[in-house]
């Protein structure tokens, strides 16, 4: 692919993610009260909804750059690297745990959903590997992958210790979140889906944020001296 094809597909893909994140995002406050939410805010208390505004956010940042022919600053680069890694992680626990195991009555494959945790990680990943727009990224950068995930466990942990309702009359978002469940947060049991407590559930998200962001690092740094 010539450089001029590869940077046109680029922004293609940057365009398609901000449509498919945020505009998931917008069909999902119109389907919440359908969907059994209490209000339409409260979609906004879940790492779907956040990942997706992160990366949303990151790739038009980079489509008013090149609206205006600047180039954008390098931590904008960092910033795709991190929230590209977290909506994998959407992307991966959506598609592995929630989509074939979750409650029906969330509406787990609406429109919205397929938008947010299908289509705008599959474009965003895309887009990571054919953008030719190159800043080095650092082995140490990969910890802080961890951050996003990290700030929001401890964001629900919080909202669950006040008793804070998620939407539809429950204090957690996910089942492997609920601090509260018959294990709690350090328990093991043989009872499903509550095997294992809360802190193994974050241990087991933190390993695979490390192990998708090591991947992509040096994914990246091939296709960087692939193209020198």
């Amino acid at each position: 692919m010539t450089e001029s094809r590869a940077k046109k597909l680029s922004l293609l893909l940057k365009g398609l993610t901000v449509l498919t994140s945020l505009g998931g995002l917008l069909v999902s406050i119109f389907e919440a009260r359908a969907h059994g939410y209490s209000h339409w805010s409260k979609r906004f208390l879940y790492f779907t909804a956040q990942s997706n505004v992160w990366i949303g956010g990151t790739m038009l940042a980079f489509l008013v750059c090149a609206l205006f022919r600047k180039k954008p600053p390098a931590f904008l680069y960092v910033l795709k690297y991190i929230f590209t890694v977290s909506i994998t992680v959407t992307f991966l626990v959506f598609t592995c745990l929630l989509g074939p195991f979750g409650d029906p009555s969330y509406h787990l494959w609406a429109f919205s959903s397929w938008l947010t945790h299908i289509l705008a990680p599959l474009f965003a990943v895309a887009d990571f590997f054919v953008d030719r727009e190159f800043i080095p990224l650092r082995r140490g950068q990969v910890w802080i992958c961890v951050l996003p995930p990290l700030a929001y466990s401890t964001f629900v942990v919080l909202l669950e210790l006040f008793h804070v309702d998620f939407g539809r009359g429950l204090i957690y978002p996910y089942f492997f979140m609920d601090i509260r469940s018959p294990v709690g947060f350090f328990g093991f049991s043989k009872e499903l889906p509550y095997f294992a407590g809360t802190f193994y559930w974050f241990l087991l998200l933190a390993l695979l944020v490390l192990g998708i962001g090591t991947l992509y690092l040096r994914l990246h740094e091939r296709k960087e001296n692939s193209t020198r």
